[in-house]
């Protein structure tokens, strides 16, 4: 017991003078801090801010693995159907680039999701296009022989079902396009 004493004494004295490692939370990098805010900007529907954002995150990380990725970012904002200034043929070009330059890319298998679902949507809404171009105008209200007009309102009638298809086809292609935004926007989730 007397030698016990001594030595808890020393271990407790040592303990005492230690200092204890403080245990805090990391802090975000400036590429998890260029995503949230970006993506805030989406969420605002203020894409311009977005993709200054990304801009500025490779002008002050240039060459790194995380600036390469914003290509991918900015495509998917310019695919998304509420940004104004985006297109599916800009996004589809975008995403092909993404996935010409970065062969291993973090986030090359969504973009190859998210590029042939745009193409899809893009060749619906072509088809949309060309059928609505097709349907002359005011073609139901001219006066013609009844047997033309029967044909030609039968035709309007076949042209209108493959538009509602077409849209219907358009409006499950944005929602997965919703979809795989939301998924990419949170991919821990």
């Amino acid at each position: 017991m007397k030698r016990i004493l001594p030595t808890l004494l020393v271990a407790f004295s040592l303990a005492g003078c230690a200092t204890m490692q403080k245990v805090s939370k990391p802090q975000p990098s400036d590429w998890d801090r260029t995503l949230y805010y970006a993506r805030q900007n989406v969420d605002g529907h203020n894409y311009y801010a977005a993709d200054r954002l990304l801009d500025e995150y490779v002008r002050t990380h240039p060459g790194t693995t995380q600036a390469s990725e914003t290509a991918f970012w900015k495509a998917a904002y310019t695919l998304d159907p509420a940004n104004e200034r985006g297109s599916l043929g800009d996004g589809i070009t975008q995403l092909d680039a993404y996935l010409a330059s970065n062969p291993n890319g973090m986030y090359r298998d969504e973009a190859t999701l998210l590029r042939r679902t745009a193409a899809v949507a893009q060749s619906v809404n072509n088809t949309l296009r060309v059928t609505i171009d097709s349907v002359p105008a005011g073609a139901a209200t001219k006066d013609t022989v009844v047997v033309v007009s029967k044909s030609r309102d039968e035709e309007i009638a076949s042209l209108k079902e493959q538009l509602a298809k077409s849209k219907d086809e358009l409006a499950k292609v944005s929602a997965e396009l919703e979809r795989i935004k939301k998924r990419l926007a949170n991919p821990n989730g």
